[in-house]
């Protein structure tokens, strides 16, 4: 593969830039990088206005997919599992407090996360007890969201309530498969309770719609009508 070239493309008054690269592939192919930028890998002997008039053909996914990435959660800080660090926990930020005790323990006090463990010094200890502790009350409070806006959409008449999986993803918040199977990030429950909402929302609407038509924006609104606001708010969160 040749090194790529930047170029760009005009539509509707906004430009579209993107990295080309030149193989020895047949046919010309165009990704969006979580970092949304556009990369199109195409033929050694494709001309430039073939490639640009592909790219034109696809703005509207482009956008799309940008939009899409746009709303991932963004790296996680590194933590280190001191007294003072900042956690959060639906929406609202606590101070970690480690403390020493016979038992591992976490508890909420007031603006605190208090972790008890045997070693003030054991960071790894902190850690796997902030993390099961996280992964415990994720899965409560994402069955719970669930549940109830289940409860207050039963005009979508589902055959049978969604499976549900918890778990911690890297590039998603949350995704539903062809069979009707939800999976929701742990990390979610870190944020607040508008957030968690729509993302639950979005993924109960790819059950009856799995792509991002109109039909589907529809449908969502009918679900949570502030999607729009908690899909922006949620945009801006970092966890």
């Amino acid at each position: 593969m040749t090194l790529g070239e930047t170029r760009s493309v005009e539509a509707s008054g906004q430009t579209v830039k993107f990295q080309l690269k030149r193989s020895e592939r047949r046919t010309l192919s165009i990704s969006v990088e979580p970092d949304r930028r556009v990369v199109v890998t195409a033929p050694v002997n494709a001309s430039a206005e073939l490639i640009d008039l592909k790219v034109l053909r696809r703005v509207l996914w482009i956008r799309q997919q940008q939009r899409y990435f746009e709303a991932l959660p963004p790296p996680i800080p590194v933590r280190r599992w001191l007294n003072g660090e900042t956690h959060r926990y639906l929406g609202r930020q606590y101070r970690l407090k480690v403390c020493t005790a016979p038992k591992v323990s976490v508890r909420l006090v007031g603006r605190f996360f208090v972790v008890e463990v045997p070693d003030l010094g054991d960071a790894r200890s902190v850690e796997k007890a902030m993390l099961d502790w996280y992964r415990a009350h994720a899965r409560a409070e994402l069955q719970e969201r669930m549940r109830r806006l289940l409860e207050s959409s039963t005009w979508l008449r589902l055959r049978a309530p969604p499976q549900l999986t918890v778990r911690r993803m890297r590039l998603r918040w949350g995704s539903t498969t062809s069979s009707g199977r939800i999976f929701l990030n742990t990390e979610l429950v870190k944020l607040p309770l508008g957030c968690i909402d729509y993302v639950i929302a979005h993924e109960l609407a790819h059950l009856k719609v799995p792509n991002h038509g109109r039909l589907f924006w529809r449908l969502l609104g009918r679900l949570y009508p502030e999607w729009k606001t908690w899909r922006e708010k949620l945009s801006l969160q970092e966890v």
